[in-house]
């Protein structure tokens, strides 16, 4: 059987993926164009426990195509915050 993403990326997570990673792989597997921000924020919810309203604050780093507008070691480093408090 093959795991669900929510799994492999809650694993992807606990390894100590960057939040710049997370995205990439939020990304990658979704069809392009389709990682919208509500989509991005539904995945970190229901695959990471993350609720809405923790990962609305990120966002402010992203276009509405979730391409960054902050340099990337800003947004790992928030990111990080909000991905080490979910860590197991």
């Amino acid at each position: 059987m093959t795991p669900r993403y929510g799994v492999r990326l809650q694993e992807f997570v606990e390894g100590g993926a960057s939040f710049s990673e997370v995205v990439e792989y939020l990304s990658r597997r979704s069809a392009p164009g389709t990682l919208t921000p509500l989509n991005f924020l539904r995945a970190l919810q229901e695959e990471l426990g993350i609720s809405f309203v923790e990962g609305r604050s990120i966002l402010e780093y992203f276009d509405p195509q979730m391409r960054p507008l902050a340099d990337i070691g800003l947004i790992d480093e928030r990111g990080g915050e909000l991905l080490a408090r979910h860590r197991h």
